[in-house]
């Protein structure tokens, strides 16, 4: 039935035969030769192990694929699979799922969270690289995976991604992605109807647990959620967890399960750098199916150079951009770019041998507060928000450190800096008086 694509994939290894030098060829590309299944425009292939078809899907697919599509002139897809994965695949075909797998554990992550998806740099090509490993063996290489880093650089993805390979090699494994804030509302929920909760986190294969942190000072839900820790890695059923900082820095979480957290590996995403972030451009505008051909290069590296700390924000700076093109009208260029991204974009270039003292005090006269208050532990709405927009300034103006912003700050911990920074980038898109605000301190201290 499949010998079209089974000689097709052969006519596909001649070609990769003269691509490749002769050793690697013969090491990775030779021994994958059996054409297992074609089903909706995708040809399944039989690697003889999890090394060859990690090796080709993490380095070479891209270049496997177009050669394919050039032979055949079709658009043709590949998935390479393992011979432990077709011998567990008596009673439903590749690629189906057993149709009475309970919804929750396979509509709850975004398909788009792929591997592919995921733009690598040096901010996270170490991450990537253990998510890959655990992906490919799930349970035994880190278990648990702690994935760290601040708002907005991809955790989330990384995740999912891990998830979403792993289902596409066993479609029946049961893989919970969960909020940690949900986690504590089903924990809440438990008392009235255990049988619920019970159902939902037992003999979970993979569990992919979201913001760990904001487990913190939540006694009851942390002991249960230890529970399921224990019996989960006993079992050696993948754990990943992820948060807005490493394991020390956790607070008010007991110390049994931070340790826990220690096991297997922690891997960190910093900020991108300007490369990266251009290429995380270009991938975004491949997603809404514009070539980042069209667009001219200087305007995607005008927008990575002025939003840099939030990968989500970075995005929604060019969707505004694509955005008001199209409802002006007009071709997107340079100039269109910055009268789209006025409003936004982040107003310090001109302002220098300013001292962080001065931004505190300008702050405090703007918003009518002591410079006491500024710098105190009050929670009062009145005297946060101009802390944290002090904390804005302070970075983009001067392009301070958080441990350094955080320590001229009465001691404030770097993470709640980033957050607080984080927290204005978003307003300033959001909220028109925090945008009105930071332009009139932005005059005052130019």
């Amino acid at each position: 039935m499949y010998e079209q694509y089974q000689e097709l994939w052969l006519k596909t290894l001649d070609r990769l035969a003269l691509d490749f030098e002769k050793s690697e060829f013969e090491e990775i590309f030779k021994p994958v030769n059996t054409v297992y299944k074609f089903h909706k425009n995708m040809i399944y292939i039989v690697a003889p192990s999890q090394f060859h078809k990690s090796r080709i899907e993490s380095f070479h697919i891209k270049h496997v694929v177009r050669v394919l599509n050039e032979i055949s002139n079709e658009n043709l897809d590949v998935k390479f699979i393992t011979e432990d994965y077709i011998t567990s695949d008596k009673n439903i075909p590749i690629n189906a799922i057993d149709p009475n797998l309970n919804n929750l554990y396979r509509h709850n992550l975004k398909a788009i969270y792929t591997f592919e998806n995921y733009v690598v740099g040096p901010n996270n090509r170490f991450a990537n690289l253990v998510a890959l490993q655990v992906a490919n063996q799930p349970g035994k290489v880190a278990n648990p995976l702690y994935i760290f880093g601040g708002v907005g650089l991809g955790k989330t993805h990384l995740m999912q991604a891990i998830g979403n390979f792993i289902l596409d090699n066993e479609p029946n494994k049961k893989i919970l992605y969960v909020k940690t804030e949900i986690f504590i509302e089903d924990f809440f929920k438990k008392i009235k109807k255990d049988d619920e909760f019970h159902m939902k986190y037992n003999d979970i294969d993979v569990l992919l647990i979201d913001d760990i942190q904001f487990l913190s000072k939540k006694e009851q839900s942390q002991l249960e959620f230890f529970k399921i820790f224990e019996k989960m890695h006993n079992e050696n059923k993948q754990i990943v967890v992820t948060s807005d900082r490493p394991t020390y820095e956790l607070k008010d979480i007991m110390d049994r399960l931070t340790s826990r957290f220690e096991w297997g590996a922690q891997v960190d995403i910093k900020e991108p750098d300007v490369n990266t972030r251009i290429d995380i451009l270009k991938k975004k505008l491949s997603s809404e199916k514009i070539g980042y051909e069209e667009i001219p290069v200087e305007i995607l590296e005008y927008i990575a150079c002025n939003f840099t700390s939030n990968i989500r924000i970075l995005e929604g700076a060019l969707k505004r951009v694509l955005f008001y093109s199209t409802m002006m009208n007009k071709e997107i260029s340079i100039e269109l770019t910055k009268e789209a991204l006025k409003d936004v974009i982040p107003e310090i270039k001109n302002i220098k041998n300013t001292e962080i003292i001065q931004i505190q005090k300008t702050v405090c006269e703007y918003y009518n507060i002591s410079l006491e208050n500024l710098l105190s532990k009050s929670r009062k709405a009145i005297f946060v928000l101009p802390r944290q927009i002090a904390m804005y300034l302070t970075r983009q103006i001067l392009n301070t450190s958080y441990p350094k912003i955080g320590s001229e700050f009465s001691g404030k911990d770097h993470t709640t800096v980033m957050h607080s920074i984080q927290k204005i980038e978003n307003l300033r898109i959001i909220n028109n008086q925090v945008e009105e605000d930071i332009k009139k301190l932005l005059a005052k201290l130019s």
